[in-house]
């Protein structure tokens, strides 16, 4: 059916196997030919007790972004699901588990909160479980069971899923798991003959597109692994721990190594003496790790080692909200550390990019001999999207480093200025390239200098060859018709699908609206920057951060100021908000 864009969100507390659930939702309706771009939360603690949440947006066309409202609400436990009844859309179905009878406190039942047009299905996910597999552990899947009788949707897609997620665990409980689905199933389709719902499939593709399932931390931990990773050095944190648990399990089978450190300062320590020693190596890290990489990151650059560094960003200052989205280590990134340590700053848009930008990085990397850090936030980690496998997969490493000549032999100088600011660089143990390596000023030979001439010479030669990486870097964006705007919007990171949605909306309703996608934060190009923002009357960035830290970074490359729309909710931004003010903004110029 044409045009299908739906939200389904599964609630629950934790153990209720809600986000199992979502993940079985997601594979089952990418299956059936929807585009897919679902999200999980759940509590920040270890031992989590609290509410877990999935939100999986599909249809017909791509998914930019999270919707603004739920379609479908499949509750497992009704205390925490009631939260979630402000998001629910005009005529939502609301799914909710009404057995074993008892007496509900009042005003604990979801029934008692949803709105009049809400259409409320009650039925005995616990009691369809137990009496399917003796056990009440299935009632998410005696949920799932319910919604597709609803729905209309083929349940072979589901079979499909759950037989390739529990098969390994063995008959009984692959046999539990389908029981459970399947009597929720029979029973949509006992007392709701006429499904309510009825999705239907999109047409097959002419062109058969082999999709993959697949989160922002998985596609980093795929791109790093085919950019020929040898090294994983990490210390366990929010929300990029999942990097290291995929590459713990895939790395070794290739010959690399996973090392839990004891800290993130080892993590990068060894970044940095892997890469010295010529073996390609990585670590990720949320903010908090990332601020006390600092020194050892600018140790990088003053000593022109390769690094790749992830940083997924949290909620924040310090601790923070480890379980919630922000974009706010920006500032961090681009600017920690002591004196002026210019590196390599870059951030994808969604999960193919994840995977893309994390192969070039260890390119760039050993290129421009320098840290690279891919910035990535909770939402672009957590979310997954089914993409295409071609766009994930089949790229060959290169190799970036930039040899000494033979004739150098004997008198190589490591530091060698150069119009580009890339030195060659030779490999620790090699006969006539010996070289000092320090943190502190040096001579084109290494060696400790701490004169005006040496350090201006130096400073030069560091940001020549950076700003010379924007040969390397992907260019801005542009998502928008020619000639003037009214308004453009900029944006980086997760951020920037709802705001190209909300532009595409705009344009829809008449504005003169474009869209700006800018993924090299450092060093940025300037002058594509500034030509977009040169036929736009105003300019609004939407960013997760308090300060409007990419704001701060460009903002003077526009003739005018730059309106910042910020938010820190510790939530994705949402399309309406985005289009909200820029019809406000647009309106205020017209009255």
């Amino acid at each position: 059916m044409p045009g299908v864009d739906l939200t389904i969100e599964i609630c629950g507390m934790s153990g209720d196997g809600t986000i199992a659930a979502g993940t079985l939702l997601n594979e089952a309706l990418s299956g059936a030919g929807f585009s897919i771009i679902g999200f999980d939360s759940y509590p920040a603690e270890i031992r989590g007790f609290g509410r877990c949440v999935t939100r999986s947006r599909f249809g017909t066309s791509r998914m930019l972004a999270l919707s603004d409202h739920t379609h479908v609400l499949i509750s497992l436990d009704d205390q925490q699901a009631i939260s979630r009844i402000s998001m629910l859309g005009k005529n939502a179905k609301v799914l909710f588990d009404n057995k074993p009878a008892g007496t509900v406190q009042e005003g604990m039942s979801i029934a008692a909160h949803t709105a009049p047009d809400a259409d409320l299905y009650g039925m005995p996910f616990t009691d369809l479980a137990s009496e399917a597999a003796g056990t009440t552990r299935g009632k998410n899947l005696a949920a799932l069971g319910c919604f597709t009788g609803l729905a209309g949707i083929d349940p072979r897609f589901f079979y499909t899923v759950i037989e390739k997620k529990f098969r390994a665990k063995g008959e009984t409980v692959l046999n539990a798991n389908l029981n459970s689905f399947n009597a929720g199933l029979t029973y949509a389709h006992t007392h709701f003959e006429d499904a309510p719902l009825v999705i239907t499939a999109p047409a097959p593709e002419k062109k058969k597109v082999q999709r993959i399932m697949l989160s922002g931390n998985a596609a980093i931990a795929r791109g790093a692994l085919d950019a020929g990773l040898a090294l994983y050095f990490g210390y366990p944190i929010t929300p990029a721990t999942p990097i290291m648990e995929y590459l713990a399990k895939t790395l070794p089978q290739k010959g690399g190594k996973v090392v839990q450190m004891e800290d993130e300062i080892s993590s990068i320590g060894a970044v940095l003496g892997s890469f010295y020693a010529g073996k390609r190596a990585m670590t990720a890290t949320s903010g908090p790790g990332l601020a006390l990489m600092a020194e050892m990151i600018s140790l990088g650059v003053m000593s022109e080692t390769p690094a790749v560094i992830v940083d997924a960003q949290r909620g924040g200052p310090s601790t923070g909200l480890p379980t919630k989205t922000e974009q706010s280590d920006l500032h961090a990134a681009v600017f920690g550390g002591p004196g002026d340590s210019p590196r390599i700053v870059i951030a994808p848009t969604d999960v193919a990019e994840c995977y893309q930008f994390t192969l070039k990085s260890f390119e760039l990397a050993e290129k421009y001999q320098t840290p690279v850090i891919v910035l990535t936030d909770f939402f672009l980690d957590n979310r997954v999207e089914n993409v295409a496998a071609a766009d994930i997969s089949g790229k060959k490493r290169v190799d970036g480093n930039i040899y000494p000549p033979k004739k150098e032999q004997g008198r190589y100088q490591r530091y060698l200025v150069t119009p580009s600011g890339i030195s060659p660089r030779a490999l620790p143990g090699s006969e006539g390239y010996i070289y000092p390596a320090t943190g502190l000023e040096h001579t084109e030979a290494g060696l400790p200098d701490y004169s005006e001439p040496v350090h201006m010479q130096m400073n030069a030669k560091r940001h020549t060859k950076i700003r010379q990486a924007l040969a390397d870097l992907p260019p801005p964006k542009e998502f928008s018709q020619k000639g003037p705007l009214d308004l453009g919007v900029i944006a980086w990171g997760s951020s920037f699908g709802a705001a190209l949605e909300a532009v595409l909306k705009a344009r829809k309703k008449g504005l003169a609206v474009g869209a700006l996608k800018v993924i090299s934060l450092f060093p940025y190009h300037e002058e594509q920057i500034r030509q977009f923002m040169s036929r736009c009357r105003r300019v609004l960035i939407p960013e997760l951060n308090f300060q409007g830290q990419l704001a701060n970074l460009i903002g003077h490359l526009h003739h005018g100021d730059v309106v910042r729309f910020n938010r820190t909710t510790g939530t994705p931004l949402l399309p309406s908000e985005i289009l909200l003010k820029i019809q406000e903004l647009l309106q205020k110029d017209n009255t």
